[in-house]
């Protein structure tokens, strides 16, 4: 049997467990979960809010009924923001596809692209006519030799290359046109006509 000089460990540890300090000892506020102080600091808010309403109504339920109808209300507002939001930016997106199908995707050359882009004007496709009349612009001056076309080339850095005020007006319409949000009808694409023709012209 093994003995202890100074006792039984055990036994030691045991008499030190059954002291009152270990058994009450107090709770403290981080043994709280995330969850619960989550849940405590909105009911704090929600009382603060709701605080004034029931003062005036002087009944704790309908206070309750009438600050969940402008929860549920506002809930509604910010789902159809993220809704018109998430829009704008299908909107965005299919422009960008647009665009890189047309001006930056198409080895057609600037006379092909050109009477693409009156026949999509013709068929009432005003988008699709101001990214073929951009595409069929940048080609141009390609062919020219006037700037050699590049297609990671953005707008802005396609009007510094080029630096030339028509050229400007139409790099600004196409971008108007490719990548925002206004609608583009036929005199937008007319404007754009008149800007190509005194762009590609020179060249």
């Amino acid at each position: 049997m093994t003995s202890w000089p100074h006792g039984d460990p055990r036994a030691v540890a045991q008499r030190i467990l059954a002291d009152r300090q270990y058994q009450l000892a107090p709770q403290q506020p981080g043994d709280k979960s995330w969850l619960d102080l989550l849940g405590d600091a909105w009911n704090a808010l929600w009382h603060r809010l709701t605080a004034p309403l029931g003062q005036l109504l002087g009944n704790q339920t309908l206070t309750s009924v009438i600050g969940i109808a402008v929860l549920v209300v506002l809930l509604a507002f910010l789902a159809f923001v993220v809704a018109r939001f998430a829009t704008r930016l299908r909107l965005r997106t299919s422009a960008r596809a647009r665009a890189a199908a047309f001006a930056l995707g198409d080895d057609a050359d600037a006379r092909t692209l050109f009477a693409r882009a009156l026949a999509a004007a013709a068929e009432g496709r005003h988008h699709d006519a101001a990214a073929l009349l951009w595409a069929s612009a940048l080609r141009a001056l390609d062919e020219h030799g006037h700037v050699r076309y590049d297609p990671a080339r953005t707008p802005g850095e396609w009007r510094r290359a080029v630096h030339d005020p028509a050229f400007d007006a139409l790099a600004r319409d196409a971008v108007v046109a490719l990548f925002g949000n206004r609608a583009v009808d036929a005199a937008f694409v007319a404007r754009m006509r008149e800007s190509y023709d005194r762009v590609v012209a020179p060249a």
